[in-house]
């Protein structure tokens, strides 16, 4: 029996959440993008997608596209509030068998409950509609059998609405489609794609598939099965664990004085840790990322200097404690930097696991746990211990294993969640002093 796999897609995520979080700008055409002369829009609202504007497109560009744009500085903790209020809404109401596939999107297997919703369609308006609700964000869902099919159809129907694609759909609305728009397809493949005049995805699916495997490797063969519909449809939830939380941030000045570096790097080690905090998680892995803006003759060169260049240590405990992601990240940075002037910093906390699996377990091996007034004693000193300490840091294994579920649903946003910041408000302290 086919599965039936949904793909929810939150629409024009980033902008949606600072138009929910100030209903003032709900008429207005909001970007999110940094307010520097190099900023690219990140995310268009849809009203300012009538102008021309999505993402990607400068911000110089965009103003002039729409005069009286509005632009929202990117909010990560913003979004991330909005996140996890929507995937808790999935997991209480809906089921808890969705995989998070980014931030702002999930799969979601509904093949042992769609039945109770009526049809496949009512199910997925039934989710919709309780985000929209709750959160006052809406959202898209793409239907399928399988995790491609489902993510392709999700653009069908734009914004707040369902589209199906099934097989026997293929023909009439995959294969038409440009060759560009095939998920996991950017401009490389795209060329590679027309050097063996494949146009569309109709092409590709009919194509050789030695040859497309030749010419792009084993991934060819993926997007081959994609073309002919056939794809993943297992969703696992553990696939889209958290592998590193990162902060960078361009700098809007040259600077070589250590202690503005110092200061820049003590916030985005804040950033990390309370970010670290919210989804209970600890790394054992603190690394710093430097872009050079120039070389030692005062010129950027390419081949002195890579992208981003990267130094890292493992620490033996591991933390989200902002001052010990803080004292590492300085020590990498001295082990790397020669005073020349920076383009950009970030800092990135990797390994991570669950704070709560890191929590030890304590045996009572001299009582006797058949015994119910003892177990209430055990119950009654962890009671009091909580209370003694001002937070509940242990737990009986009963709870330990319902804080694992529900927490494993809570921190799993991107493999590598990477946030890139403006720093504008440290400029403004500066200039305060």
């Amino acid at each position: 029996m086919n599965k039936v796999i949904f793909l929810l897609d939150m629409d024009a995520f980033f902008a949606s959440c600072h138009m929910v979080n100030d209903p003032s700008l709900k008429n207005k055409n909001v970007v999110v993008a940094s307010t520097n002369r190099r900023a690219i829009i990140t995310t268009a609202s849809y009203n300012a997608r009538k102008f021309g504007i999505s993402a990607g497109t400068p911000v110089f560009k965009a103003k002039e596209l729409c005069p009286d744009l509005y632009i929202a500085e990117s909010d990560f903790n913003l979004y991330i509030q909005y996140s996890h209020r929507v995937f808790d809404i999935i997991y209480e109401h809906f089921t808890k068998n969705f995989e998070v596939a980014s931030i702002d999107e999930c799969y979601i297997d509904v093949t042992n409950i769609w039945k109770k919703h009526g049809t496949v369609k009512r199910t997925a308006q039934a989710i919709l509609n309780k985000i929209f609700e709750e959160t006052g964000l809406t959202c898209s869902i793409g239907i399928s059998t399988n995790k491609f099919l489902a993510k392709t159809a999700v653009d069908f129907n734009k914004p707040f609405g369902i589209s199906f694609l099934l097989e026997k759909d293929i023909p009439e609305k995959l294969w038409p489609l440009p060759i560009k728009e095939m998920h996991m397809v950017g401009e490389a493949t795209e060329k590679i794609m027309k050097s063996l005049d494949i146009n569309t995805i109709g092409d590709l699916a009919k194509a050789d598939v030695n040859a497309v495997i030749s010419s792009i490797g084993k991934r060819g063969y993926v997007l081959w099965n994609w073309a002919n519909g056939i794809g993943d449809d297992s969703v696992t939830r553990e696939s889209s664990e958290l592998k590193s939380i990162g902060n960078e941030m361009t700098l809007h000045f040259t600077t070589t004085n250590k202690d503005e570096i110092e200061e820049i790097i003590y916030e985005l080690s804040l950033k990390v840790s309370e970010r670290a905090k919210k989804r209970y998680l600890v790394g054992k892995t603190i690394a710093i990322v430097v872009k050079f803006l120039s070389d030692s003759h005062g010129e950027y060169n390419k081949k002195e200097r890579k992208k981003h260049l990267i130094r890292q240590e493992t620490i033996t405990d591991p933390t989200n404690d902002v001052e010990v992601i803080y004292s590492v990240a300085k020590e990498c940075l001295y082990d790397i930097w020669e005073g020349d002037p920076l383009l950009l910093l970030g800092v990135r906390l990797t390994k991570l696991s669950n704070k709560i699996e890191e929590k030890k377990q304590i045996t009572f091996d001299e009582i006797d746990l058949n015994d119910t007034a003892n177990l209430n004693f055990i119950e009654r000193i962890i009671y009091d211990l909580n209370i003694k300490f001002g937070k509940e840091f242990i737990f009986t294994g009963n709870k330990l294993l319902m804080y694992n579920e529900k927490n494993r649903s809570q921190s799993k946003y991107l493999k590598n969640d990477d946030v890139h910041l403006s720093n504008k408000q440290i400029m403004d302290k500066w200039k305060g002093e």
